[in-house]
């Protein structure tokens, strides 16, 4: 039998959790153009097994987060949390501007996220942000004491963001 002191984590990785989208982020005062990625995201959620000896089912997380991924397809991913990037709704257009790029962009096309940019690391933040309420509400957070989620938006290439939910169950 398992020890008191001893953990388990599930992963599910690429295969359903992908998308493609585009995007651009701001940095050392300038502005990236518009370009495309094919993302990868891989989760893993650490903790104790619960009665029925699993840390969280693995099929609803790949599942729940496919469906996150699903409304990131095809969309232009925009920072709604910039300081330096200006939104602005002009009809059903998005003018987009930052720096020297200037953008206008067709709303049904955008995803105006709440991030203050749209790095891969932010892109695993909004993802852990959105997966942890469905979870929740599934009751499947009890035995998880972390959760880590990775956005890869070039081959080997991955951003990062972890979460503690249950102090006394990280080590």
């Amino acid at each position: 039998m398992p020890s008191l002191n001893q953990q388990f984590a599930v992963s599910v990785d690429p295969g359903e959790l992908h998308f493609n989208a585009a995007h651009f982020i701001t940095f050392d005062q300038t502005c990236e153009n518009l370009h495309g990625h094919n993302f990868h995201v891989r989760i893993t959620a650490t903790g104790g097994n619960n009665r029925d000896a699993f840390v969280v089912d693995f099929v609803l997380l790949n599942r729940l987060a496919a469906q996150i991924c699903a409304g990131l397809t095809n969309r232009i991913l925009l920072p709604g949390e910039s300081s330096e990037v200006v939104l602005q709704v002009n009809g059903n257009q998005i003018d987009v501007s930052s720096y020297d790029k200037r953008f206008s962009l067709p709303t049904e096309n955008c995803v105006v996220l709440p991030l203050p940019n749209t790095t891969a690391e932010m892109l695993a933040w909004f993802i852990m942000e959105s997966l942890i309420p469905l979870l929740t509400e599934h009751d499947c957070l009890s035995q998880v004491g972390q959760m880590e989620v990775a956005v890869e938006e070039a081959d080997r290439q991955w951003g990062i963001c972890r979460r503690s939910f249950h102090e006394s169950s990280v080590p």
